[in-house]
């Protein structure tokens, strides 16, 4: 009886010290998925907005864990906002926050900022420029569609903020600000490419 009981502890143990190379390859498999799964740079862009005469791209870079730092540029071919035609060439920056996720995953909130130069006329009046500062925050969800392809969808609002860097028309840069829509709620099917 005690040989089979030594002979069962030998077996065990034998069988456990040779399981455990493989037990330690499993979790090093298990930890390296996420990191390898996730997302940390892309440049993305929304179809949609080409229906909108909007062409619009954006590069997002994680910084720190579910923190991301992203510039974008757009260029708007033709807007009716309020009794003004505009048409408008925008850069900026912005921040994302990912509290589910330590890379650019699951649900987002950003906060941006653009510097916008615009072309605007009226009907009562000539064409003139104005360059503004306008802000925009969202609240969206991000997913990794392939290994090289994100999809994310956002809601959210801009403002142009109530005051002009510069104009060429004084007058008419301060109608613009008073009659014109200031303020634009967007909604974003965006596709990525990751970097």
């Amino acid at each position: 009886m005690k040989l089979r009981l030594r002979f069962a502890v030998v077996c065990f143990a034998l069988l456990y010290s040779l399981s455990l190379p493989r037990l330690s390859y499993a979790q090093q498999l298990k930890e390296a998925k996420p990191a390898r799964d996730g997302i940390y740079s892309f440049v993305e862009f929304n179809p949609a907005d080409l229906q909108w005469g909007r062409y619009r791209l954006a590069h997002e870079n994680l910084i720190l864990e579910s923190l991301s730092f992203a510039l974008s540029g757009e260029v708007q071919e033709h807007r009716k906002k309020g009794e003004f035609s505009e048409q408008s060439l925008t850069a900026g920056m912005g921040l994302q926050y990912y509290p589910q996720s330590v890379t650019l995953q699951g649900g987002f909130i950003r906060a941006e900022t653009n510097l916008a130069v615009s072309g605007l006329s009226h009907s009562e009046a000539s064409r003139f420029h104005v360059a503004a500062l306008k802000v925009a925050g969202d609240l969206g969800w991000r997913v990794r569609l392939s290994d090289r392809l994100t999809g994310s969808a956002a809601y959210g609002i801009r403002t142009t903020l109530p005051q002009v860097i510069w104009t060429n028309d004084t007058l008419g840069s301060q109608r613009w600000m008073r009659e014109g829509e200031t303020s634009d709620v967007r909604v974003q099917i965006n596709l990525g490419l990751l970097l």
